[in-house]
């Protein structure tokens, strides 16, 4: 099995006024979801994402530089994540065509990354 990790991109602030009851709804969609994938041994982990507490590291004249950010001007943030284990990209992008995430804002988006099995590369360079 290769693991995907499901980047979960949103507006920014998008839900931050919901009422607390919808707020309620749509984390028990989310969970229903997760347990789903975890019941069929699917889901390796994931997490939703803090909106405040951002900082940025770039290099700026050759030293890495700290800033605040998502930025108010950004098109999209990414709110949360998980991993999931799958045989190949077609069943990643068939879980990931499931998730709540795309039912709750027609901006929402997922973004399907297979993620690189390191202890082989580390095996190899040994």
């Amino acid at each position: 099995m290769t693991q995907y990790m499901l980047l979960l991109h949103q507006a920014p602030n998008y839900n931050m006024d919901l009422p607390r009851e919808k707020m309620m709804e749509m984390t028990k969609r989310y969970m229903t979801w997760a347990d789903g994938l975890r019941q069929k041994g699917k889901l390796a982990g994931g997490e939703k994402l803090a909106a405040g507490g951002v900082r940025h590291i770039k290099v700026k004249d050759g030293k890495p530089m700290a800033s605040d950010g998502p930025y108010a001007e950004a098109k999209d943030v990414i709110g949360g994540y998980f991993v999931i284990e799958a045989k190949d990209a077609a069943e990643a992008e068939t879980i990931a065509r499931d998730c709540p995430h795309l039912t709750l804002a027609a901006t929402n988006w997922v973004e399907i990354r297979p993620i690189d099995d390191m202890a082989q590369a580390r095996a190899a360079a040994s």
